[in-house]
């Protein structure tokens, strides 16, 4: 009866993008609700059972990026420079949106309407423990995500050498780390993400970039890293196959979109079987994605094109965000200048995508309304 109950299912994945949040989200979506692959809505339905998965976590890293990346043009300005100010708006955006992000995938994850994809939670609860407890080696972490944030916060605090220092994922204090050992796996991952919601309202972490890195750039790189760390490789999306998502490319034969459809089935299933219990999305075995596993001991080595984003994607967010608020300046060349920045930037994107060197699935900050 469920494989015959499958077969008459005419649903479709979809990636949905949500309006007011920018958030991704996989679903299973019937022809007729008129919700097509790639499409934008204002809000996600509620009635929806939600995938997480690449690249959901990573669309938040285009907003850490246009705050980091503002921190550093600010520290070129005199410190009366009225241009700071304005700057500093920049920052408010981008913070307004991690904000918005980051309480919607709380509280789709506590009303368990959205399940991370092909993690396994225990191991996710686990990893994120061990980084808490007894540390990670921040060369480790910087190398494997490409940055200089770990070591650069050390080196800022007086350490001259900071490759063997171990960074520790330290709670806010209202939740300690005995409090989240008690927490189910589930539960676990809503804390967390609840931990540095809480970091990223703290206005005292936006004084500087230091302070900004150390409480909450750090925290949320963390647990994309454990994230990554504790999901099948398929789930990242970078198989040649699943590139080039569009509402005008067919996907359900992908290797992405084939292992969402079974992990959301999955999901369905066992909320139907069991409501009231945790639900823990089953991990989908790796197909021949051409991505090695991590490893148990969270000795992982990221693909390039999860780890690129940041460092390239950084400064064009930011000057893509410095273009816009030119763009609301009443000078009509500057209004110009502000639309020929975008559209170059647009297109700057498109040929990293096309030449390989970032993800097809990468936000194009140029991508806007540039009338």
């Amino acid at each position: 009866m469920q494989s015959l109950n499958a077969l008459e299912d005419r649903r479709k994945v979809v990636l949905i993008k949500s309006l007011r949040t920018k958030n991704r989200f996989y679903a299973l979506v019937e022809p007729e609700r008129g919700i097509r692959n790639a499409d934008t809505v204002e809000d996600i339905p509620d009635d929806l059972i939600l995938g997480i998965a690449y690249p959901c976590l990573e669309d938040g890293l285009n907003d850490f990026a246009v705050i980091r990346t503002t921190f550093e043009t600010i520290d070129l300005f005199p410190e009366n420079d009225p241009l700071r100010a304005e700057m500093m708006e920049i920052v408010k955006e981008a913070r307004d949106n991690l904000v918005r992000r980051l309480q919607e995938l709380r509280d789709k994850l506590s009303a368990r309407k959205a399940f991370f994809l092909g993690t396994d939670y225990n191991e996710f609860k686990q990893h994120a423990l061990r980084v808490m407890q007894h540390g990670y080696q921040r060369r480790m972490l910087d190398g494997m995500m490409k940055l200089n944030v770990f070591c650069s916060v050390a080196e800022a605090e007086g350490y001259t050498d900071p490759n063997e220092l171990p960074y520790f994922y330290e709670p806010n204090p209202s939740t300690s780390i005995d409090v989240f050992q008690e927490l189910s796996p589930e539960a676990f991952i809503v804390r967390l993400f609840d931990d540095v919601l809480e970091s990223v309202l703290n206005d005292a972490n936006y004084q500087n970039q230091y302070r900004f890195d150390r409480n909450v750039f750090q925290k949320f790189l963390t647990v994309m890293f454990v994230n990554y760390a504790t999901t099948e490789p398929i789930f990242y999306g970078i198989n040649r196959g699943d590139y080039g998502v569009s509402s005008e490319k067919e996907m359900d034969t992908t290797p992405l979109y084939m292992a969402i459809r079974r992990e959301l089935l999955a999901i369905e299933e066992r909320l139907r079987v069991a409501p009231e219990e945790e639900v823990q999305p089953v991990v989908v075995p790796s197909l021949d994605s051409g991505v090695p596993a991590p490893t148990k001991e969270v000795q992982v080595s990221l693909p390039g094109e999860l780890v690129n984003e940041e460092v390239l994607m950084g400064p064009i967010s930011s000057l893509c965000s410095a273009a816009l608020l030119l763009r609301r300046k009443s000078d009509p060349e500057t209004q110009r200048i502000a639309r020929v920045i975008l559209a170059d930037a647009e297109k700057l994107v498109d040929e990293l995508k096309r030449l390989g060197i970032i993800s097809p699935l990468t936000n194009n900050p140029g991508h806007v309304n540039n009338v």
